[in-house]
Formats: C-alpha cells, sequence, structure tokens
C-alpha cells in the first residue's frame, strides 16, 4: 500500500521561523520545499521611517501570503522577528480562512525580542550551532510527523503483533494502556491506537447491525447522527469549527464515540481485515461492492492492499437463513466458483441469471442458488 494513496494533503502549510538564524533556515527549507519565501526583513527598508515598521512589514508579509495560500493553493514561508501575541494572532486567522496549518518555527539562539506563550499552534525548535541545518533531515524527521498528525488524511490501519515500547500509548476508543498487539494508522497517527479487540468486529453479528442505524447502511446514507454525539476531530477544534460531515475525520471520531460500527472487520469472504471508511457526500465516493456487485456510495468496508469493498449491509447480512420456499437453512456463500455452482448459475426464486462471482445464498441439500436481495427479502435469520 503506497502512503500516497490514502494521503490527501488537502491544505497548504504556513512556515513561520523566527530567532536570530531564522534567515538561514528560511532559505535553506524555501530551497528544499519548493515553497515561496516572504522575508519581512527584506521588506522593511522599502517602507518609510515610521515607529511602526515592524507591524506594517509583517502585515505586508501576511498579505503577500494571502495570495500564495487562497489562490495558489500553495505553502509558503515567513522569516519574521514573530515579535509580538497579535502577530501570533493574525497569522492564526490567516492560516484559519486559507484552512492552512500553521507551524512556528523557533531558531536558536532567539533574537531577544519579546518572547511570549505560543499556544494552540505546533512549534518545533532548531539550534544551528550544535548541528548545521540540513532541510531534508528537518522535513523528514520533524516536520512531516506535524503534517501526519495535522493535516486531514484517511486513517487505513495495520495491525502489529508486538509490543509497544512506549508505556503511556492509551487506546483511541477506550483509554486504556496499550501493551499490544494493536492497530495503528498507516500513516503513524498517535491519535489512531486501538487496542486489537477495541478496533475490531464483535463477536455478535446481530447486536452490531441492532446498533447500526439505518441511515448508514442504506444505498444513499446520511449522516443523521444524533447532536449528543457529534464530535469534531482535532483539526477543527484547531480550527475553532465544530463537527462537520464535510470532514472524514470528524466521522470517523464520531462513529468512534457513538459505537455504530466497527473500525475493522475480518470477514470470511476476504483475507486481510477491512477498514471503515466513512467519506463526506459532498466528495461522492463510489465504489462496487464486491459481495453483491451493486454500486455503494460514501460508506464501505474496504481493503486498501485489494480494491476490496463491501456495502455495510453487506457486511451485516446474516451467515444462514430461512427461507420459506426451501425447507433447509441456506448458508451464505462467497465463492461460487466451484463447478458444481457455475453449473446452476441462475436463481432459484427467481429463475433469472445470477452473476456466479457475486455472493448468493446457497442450499447444499437441494444444491440450489439464490440472489441475495430474493432471500434477504423474504427471509429471517435463523
Amino acid at each position: 500500500m503506497e502512503k500516497q494513496e490514502v494521503e490527501q494533503l488537502d491544505a497548504p502549510i504556513i512556515l513561520a521561523v523566527k530567532g536570530q538564524t531564522r534567515n538561514t533556515v528560511a532559505y535553506k527549507l524555501a530551497k528544499h520545499l519548493k515553497y515561496p519565501l516572504i522575508d519581512q526583513d527584506e521588506i522593511t527598508p522599502f517602507l518609510q521611517n515610521s515607529k511602526h515598521l515592524n507591524n506594517i512589514s509583517f502585515e505586508i508579509s501576511l498579505s503577500i501570503a494571502s495570495i500564495q495560500l487562497k489562490e495558489l493553493k500553495l505553502g509558503v514561508i515567513i522569516s519574521t522577528p514573530l515579535s509580538q501575541k497579535t502577530q501570533l494572532d493574525n497569522l492564526k486567522k490567516q492560516a484559519k480562512s486559507a484552512g492552512a496549518l500553521l507551524v512556528i518555527i523557533q531558531c536558536l539562539p532567539k533574537d531577544g525580542s519579546n518572547d511570549f506563550n505560543i499556544e494552540g499552534v505546533p512549534r518545533l525548535i532548531v539550534d544551528p550551532r550544535k548541528q548545521t541545518f540540513v532541510a531534508e533531515e528537518f522535513v523528514s524527521d520533524e516536520l512531516d510527523k506535524v503534517r501526519k498528525r495535522s493535516y486531514r488524511h484517511l486513517h487505513p490501519l495495520i495491525f502489529k503483533n508486538k509490543l509497544i515500547a512506549e508505556s503511556e500509548v492509551k487506546c483511541s476508543r477506550c483509554q486504556e494502556t496499550i501493551p499490544g498487539p494493536y492497530y495503528q494508522c498507516f500513516l503513524g497517527c498517535d491519535e489512531y491506537r486501538f487496542h486489537k479487540a477495541c478496533g475490531e468486529l464483535p463477536g455478535d453479528l446481530e447486536q452490531v447491525g441492532e446498533n447500526c442505524p439505518k441511515y448508514l447502511r442504506v444505498t444513499e446514507p446520511e449522516y443523521l447522527f444524533p447532536e449528543n454525539l457529534r464530535s469534531n476531530c482535532k483539526i477543527c477544534k484547531y480550527k475553532g469549527t465544530e463537527f462537520s460531515d464535510g470532514c472524514h475525520d470528524c466521522l470517523f471520531q464520531t462513529n468512534m464515540k457513538g459505537g455504530f460500527l466497527p473500525i475493522i472487520v475480518n470477514h470470511e469472504s476476504h483475507a486481510h481485515p477491512l477498514n471503515l471508511l466513512m467519506m463526506p457526500l459532498s466528495y461522492n465516493y463510489e465504489f462496487r461492492c464486491s459481495g453483491c456487485g451493486d454500486f455503494g456510495h460514501s460508506i464501505s468496508y474496504r481493503c486498501y492492499d485489494c480494491n476490496f469493498n463491501l456495502h455495510v449491509s453487506c457486511i451485516l447480512l446474516p451467515r444462514t437463513v430461512s427461507y420459506n420456499y426451501d425447507k433447509h437453512p441456506l448458508r451464505l456463500t462467497y465463492d461460487s466458483l466451484e463447478q458444481s455452482y457455475l453449473e446452476k448459475s441462475y436463481c432459484e426464486a427467481c429463475k433469472e441469471e445470477r452473476n456466479p462471482e457475486h455472493w448468493f445464498y446457497y442450499c447444499p441439500a437441494c444444491e440450489s442458488s439464490t440472489h441475495l436481495n430474493c432471500v434477504t427479502n423474504q427471509s429471517t435469520r435463523s
């Protein structure tokens, strides 16, 4: 599974570099990342003498950055003294209006400007006095970690059958310490780690069906979550916004809080774990179900390695049913490629042709095959 298949860096980034060595660090980062560089010190000499030079040059820097962020969707690097709390507040507003991630890079030694507490913004420390600053290493070792934690992206979970070295790592669902084994986001998000039991489908399939509201398992789902269970994600909290059904992280968090659907399903029909994928309706996400063969929208259980998708309703199909037109229980069957099945590639109920590669209900005693819909419309669970 490649990272670019699941990572969705859907927002630009602002790197505000401050401190005595800020120009050197900012120039190296701009060259490596190929981001526009706005140097506040280069603007100041062109302004007329004024006691407000610092503020004016900072506001001009922000104005230039706004064009890069909003119009061109580019990341920007601003080399700035960032000497006042109001300037940080304005940077935050700029980032919020552009939907950008703001990161402060503090270069040591500090430049003697007024220091203030930086809250609610990721801050990285650079000290070129200790070792030569290498932009490539800084981006891969430090900046990428912040981006993974802060950017919206899908969260394919991978299973790790080992102990966790850190003793205080907690499960995102139950908040208890994880000794191992566990599930973790493929991209390394610290906030998406789960005990094996907390991530997987519980044993009682019928209970899962009862917990899952109808609006999540229909062909055209809607996100009608009760208001008291709606939860905003870390990024939306940082941006000061509430739950949004246009944010897949908010949908993920809300489902986790409400316990509507399991995050991981180990299904008999597929060799790999299936991840719950909940996409905003505005994304128009569409897939073809590998079970019934019909199209689905917005919500699926997906294997990222195999491009295998299932409807929620297909995941919840009963494994055995009683059927009005057969005295024997019918068994949900996935592997329809055996010769005996191919010989009867029609539905016993409606007498229409049946695609032998799609799931069906099978009676071993009668050797009869029936469409899923033909059975579920008239059957009861046994």
